[in-house]
């Protein structure tokens, strides 16, 4: 997709019980109509509240809180995988 692009490439072993949570900009880049983000702070706020839920109800608690931050239509897309390893 891009010509140049650099990130950083990590490996890491996944555990029983863990919980990965991939997001796009969208979701920490929502603004309120303050004119503030939402942030990764908030996200790992309703991360942590919401950490021992199945993952869906996790997915739909960020989902919820970003769209109700935002108190408005968002303007980018909200994407997001939630797991856990089994």
């Amino acid at each position: 997709m891009f010509e140049q692009w650099e990130c950083s490439v990590v490996e890491t072993e996944l555990r029983p019980g863990d919980l990965l949570v991939i997001y796009s900009d969208g979701v920490t880049e929502a603004m309120s109509d303050d004119g503030e983000f939402y942030g990764e702070p908030r996200l790992l706020d309703v991360i942590h509240a919401h950490c021992q839920r199945p993952v869906g109800e996790l997915l739909d608690a960020i989902v919820s809180d970003a769209v109700r931050f935002s108190g408005k239509v968002q303007e980018d897309d909200l994407t997001l995988i939630v797991a856990r390893c089994r």
